[in-house]
């Protein structure tokens, strides 16, 4: 067990010489790439913060301004929507127009269609009447009368009905 305790020198040069060879070997063939490698890397991480960067600087940049857009677009759109309630309540107010002048022309005609057929309806009344007249004046005289005569005897009859009614 004493054996353990004592260092072999011989195991240690060799160990050293092989550390030493080592460093050597690492340092003529991998050492260089290692470096290069891990200074390309933090190259690369660099620049890959500041494109970042750059990226969220454009982001930002662009969502202020699309809300801008945004903020415009529903602005115009809140414009749009106005005008066309506006329009909408104009065409409305113009087709009530339109319906009420309607209603009173189509008044107006029915007015003036009744007045017509009222007035047609007295001609056949006194048509009828003076026809009526006639068959009883021609049973009563036993004798035909002109019409145009039956028409002035009519005519005369309902000028003095007419005079006693108003009066």
């Amino acid at each position: 067990m004493e054996d353990l305790l004592k260092p072999d020198y011989g195991v240690m040069v060799l160990t050293i010489c092989n550390f030493l060879l080592l460093v050597y070997l690492l340092k003529r063939f991998a050492w260089k790439g290692l470096i290069g490698a891990l200074e390309r890397r933090e190259a690369q991480i660099q620049t890959d913060v500041e494109q970042a960067a750059s990226n969220r600087q454009e982001a930002e940049t662009l969502k202020r301004e699309l809300d801008e857009k945004l903020a415009q677009i529903s602005l115009e759109a809140s414009k749009k929507m106005n005008e066309a309630v506006q329009l909408g309540q104009a065409q409305s107010a113009a087709l009530l127009t339109q319906a009420q002048e309607q209603a009173k022309r189509l008044l107006e005609e029915t007015k003036a269609q009744l007045k017509a057929e009222k007035e047609q309806a007295l001609a056949d009344v006194r048509k009828e009447i003076v026809n009526t007249a006639i068959m009883a004046t021609q049973k009563v005289l036993q004798e035909n009368i002109s019409t145009a005569t039956a028409d002035q005897v009519v005519t005369r009859v309902l000028a003095e009905i007419k005079a006693k009614k108003y009066e």
